[in-house]
């Protein structure tokens, strides 16, 4: 019976690769709901994604604890863009490249680069955005939440007929 043994051994580590696939699967599509969420602005669907006592380091741009703090800062962020501005309205798009994840058991990390369009509505206020995310994630209930997210901002460039690259 030495082959149904090594057979069973074999059958446990492909289950476990498996287990692995599948949450690194379920943590992108976590990645991507949450870009979903912020470009069409669901604060609701996006605190939604994050543990009840989840953390998010934005560095200077802000640093609250818990999935309520996490959706009332989102759901102020874009007024307060705004009106720093001194503009009317904001359209922002962020899109997601590169995710990365480790899993260990019931817990991950994982880390995700951007790029950001943000455009306000008068025409020579445009940047463009690019950074790092830096998460944390926690199975609870059989589903995976961010448990912590850090930015890692890279450079805010405006993207306009005055701003030219040095190259």
């Amino acid at each position: 019976m030495a082959d149904g043994v090594g057979l069973e051994a074999r059958m446990d580590e492909l289950s476990a690769r498996v287990r692995e696939l599948e949450a690194i699967r379920e943590l992108t599509k976590l990645r991507n709901a949450f870009h979903h969420c912020l470009n069409s602005l669901n604060w609701t669907g996006l605190g939604a994604l994050f543990t009840t006592d989840a953390h998010l380091d934005y560095g200077s741009l802000g640093d609250v604890r818990g999935r309520t703090a996490i959706q009332e800062y989102y759901s102020t962020l874009l007024p307060k863009m705004v009106e720093f501005q001194g503009a009317s309205e904001v359209v922002l798009m962020n899109f997601n490249q590169v995710h990365q994840v480790a899993v260990d058991g019931d817990r991950a990390t994982g880390a995700c680069f951007f790029e950001e369009h943000v455009r306000f509505d008068k025409e020579d206020l445009v940047y463009q955005s690019v950074g790092r995310f830096s998460d944390s994630y926690v199975l609870a209930d059989g589903r995976w939440l961010f448990d912590r997210v850090e930015l890692d901002h890279y450079w805010l460039v405006p993207e306009n007929k005055k701003f030219r690259w040095p190259w």
